[in-house]
């Protein structure tokens, strides 16, 4: 189901005019889209990025690979944002699980003049970088598994990775919130039936993965 799709749903609900057809670009610039048209757009993504945050998603999850070099303890990540959620970090060369350490117990052990360099036992993430400690000393195999977010959906044929019917009843809870509407479906119980698909959907992906607890470097 297409972003445009998913906000005519939401017009729909809301007894609104529907968009009706795909516009060019980013929705923010388009001509064809009307500013509460595009207000429930902002709100299709808020709803998105709730039921995002809200658990690990199977379709979420990604193991990025780091291969570090000698003498180098940072890395760009550019796939990482603020609201991604690190599973775990696996060195797959020694089959080692690293631990993440705090900024200040990090900054602690390198700018005291620690150069220590072996193989990697702790990281931190910062932004869109990740960093080891001791810094590694040779070429390692590192696998970040982590849930990262779907970005923000601006054009009409963008697609949702979450389930679409999650993210419609989602947005028609805030927009419902956001304009106080007391008659028909109130807020409250669109919030609540939202909620309540949320959390199925959230159960049956939890039943796909009820044996993986743990990862591990392969």
């Amino acid at each position: 189901m297409s972003y445009r799709t998913v906000i005519d749903k939401v017009l729909t609900r809301l007894r609104e005019d529907t968009i009706g057809a795909d516009w060019v670009g980013a929705i923010s610039s388009a001509s064809e889209v009307d500013a509460y048209q595009k207000l429930i757009g902002e709100l299709v993504n808020e709803a998105k990025d709730i039921a995002e945050d809200s658990w690990n998603w199977t379709a979420l999850r990604s193991v990025e690979t780091v291969t570090t070099a000698a003498s180098t303890a940072t890395y760009d990540m550019s796939n990482v944002t603020d609201r991604t959620r690190i599973l775990q970090v696996i060195d797959n060369t020694n089959d080692n699980k690293l631990k993440q350490i705090s900024d200040s117990h990090f900054y602690n052990l390198t700018y005291i003049g620690d150069t220590q360099t072996a193989n990697p036992s702790y990281y931190r993430l910062n932004d869109n970088d990740i960093s080891f400690w001791p810094t590694p000393d040779a070429v390692y195999d590192i696998k970040v598994h982590a849930v990262i977010p779907q970005a923000d959906l601006t054009s009409a044929t963008d697609t949702f990775t979450l389930p679409e019917n999650i993210i419609v009843l989602g947005a028609y809870s805030l927009a419902l919130a956001e304009r106080g509407e007391d008659g028909g479906t109130t807020s409250d119980l669109a919030l609540r039936r939202f909620q309540q698909a949320l959390g199925d959907a959230i159960v049956q992906d939890e039943n796909r993965t009820v044996n993986e607890t743990t990862w591990y470097a392969s």
